[in-house]
């Protein structure tokens, strides 16, 4: 199943313009898999979900499919940021990682574009509505690395960025140049395994009833 089936428009629809920003970077906080040993997003169990796709490294957005955290990427831009982090806590199946902090994935952001209109005309449950815009990011850089080569977060590391917060859902952290050349150079020595975690998306994505009924009949028919 494409992704673009979550709600039925490609993202060439958005009206995107170029953005330009200083070499910072924002982190912010995605739920892992249980089920999978790559640290991917969490899947929905079924469909339709309010799960949503985030983040979207099958096509390089985030804010796109939905309005989540539309205060985190409105001060994305607002502060001309470049960089955008994926830190999760790691619930997969290497119990080695289980429960500790990784940067796991990178977007280097250069377009942006308010997607309110799309929000409200193609999703099902939008929280825009009375937002002046609802800004979605794009990237012209995507890497997502294994558990293994990710940049673990530790407590030690967030008290030297000066936060002392814990880390949520709503976790947004600032960093500035010399913090965010260290975490990039992490992650571009490592493999980039983008591919694979979008294969392991692809494969553990519900089938929605239709499809289902699909595959019955053709194996009726076989």
């Amino acid at each position: 199943m494409s992704i673009d089936h979550v709600m039925n428009i490609s993202v060439e629809s958005a009206s995107w313009q170029d953005y330009r920003a200083s070499n910072t970077a924002m982190i912010v906080f995605y739920a892992t898999d249980p089920v999978s040993e790559l640290p991917i997003r969490e899947i929905p169990e079924e469909l339709p979900t309010e799960l949503l796709p985030e983040p979207n490294y099958e096509t390089g957005t985030y804010g796109f499919y939905g309005c989540g955290k539309g205060k985190i990427r409105a001060a994305f831009v607002k502060s001309k940021i470049r960089n955008l982090l994926f830190v999760t806590k790691y619930a997969g199946t290497n119990a080695e990682y289980k429960d500790r902090y990784f940067i796991t994935g990178w977007y280097r952001i250069f377009k942006t574009a308010d997607v309110k209109k799309i929000h409200i005309r193609y999703t099902s449950e939008y929280s825009c509505l009375d937002e002046d815009v609802c800004l979605a990011l794009r990237a012209d850089t995507v890497r997502f690395v294994s558990i293994a080569d990710a940049f673990e977060v530790t407590p030690e590391l967030l008290k030297s960025w000066n936060y002392n917060a814990r880390l949520t859902k709503q976790t947004r952290i600032i960093l500035d140049e010399e913090q965010t050349t260290a975490v990039l150079e992490h992650l571009q020595a490592k493999p980039d395994i983008t591919a694979d975690y979008i294969t392991e998306t692809e494969r553990l994505w519900p089938h929605t009833n239709d499809e289902r009924e699909d595959e019955a009949d053709e194996e009726e028919e076989a």
